[in-house]
């Protein structure tokens, strides 16, 4: 194991310790049980092999339309896969840190194109991956319109009125209101 590696695993446990009592055993049985994923012979996994492991890590819910904007937002290089390092710090900022920590990550699942705003069209995009987590029917979905959800949105966090919400928007609009938080929010019941 090269320096640098030794190096990113001691920046990724002194992070990880913050939020969580996982020791560096833990970690290393979650990164076997990572690495078993990845194809043979590669320690990063791609957004298919993603989308199945993250599938298995929340079997209880329906996530797998959204696990793959949740690749996009765990995907921190953008280099189209997921090192271990990526996925361990991402998913314990979205299961054990603060709301605030979640609701960054969860900003970054909306934000479709990564220009750092959320327009509408990315918030419907998302709402129909939302509603399938949240169990909710097309025919439920369709009593609650995902054009009138949108624009309660883009009602309530664009406080500035530009027709796309910041991620200092998202975060603090989504802490202030509870109900748009429960709907929002992909990391709220892990």
């Amino acid at each position: 194991m090269g320096l640098n590696q030794v190096k990113l695993e001691d920046q990724v446990h002194e992070s990880i310790a913050k939020y969580t009592e996982l020791k560096r055993d833990d970690m290393r049985i979650w990164q076997d049980r990572f690495t078993q994923q990845c194809s043979p012979g590669s320690t990063t996994m791609n957004k298919e092999q993603f989308c199945k492991f993250y599938q298995e890590l929340r079997p209880t819910e329906n996530v797998k339309r959204l696990s793959e904007y949740i690749f996009r937002a765990f995907d921190l290089n953008g280099d189209h896969g997921i090192t271990f390092s990526e996925f361990l710090m991402a998913y314990v900022s979205t299961t054990e840190a603060p709301l605030e920590d979640k609701l960054r990550y969860a900003f970054n699942v909306y934000d479709i194109d990564r220009n750092c705003s959320i327009d509408r069209a990315e918030i419907l995009f998302i709402l129909h991956a939302m509603f399938e987590l949240l169990g909710m029917s097309d025919d439920k979905a369709r009593k609650y319109s995902y054009e009138q959800c949108a624009d309660t949105i883009m009602k309530n966090l664009d406080v500035n009125e530009d027709q796309h919400i910041s991620k200092e928007e998202f975060i603090q609009g989504l802490i202030r209101d509870p109900f748009l938080q429960s709907l929002m929010n992909p990391f709220q019941h892990v």
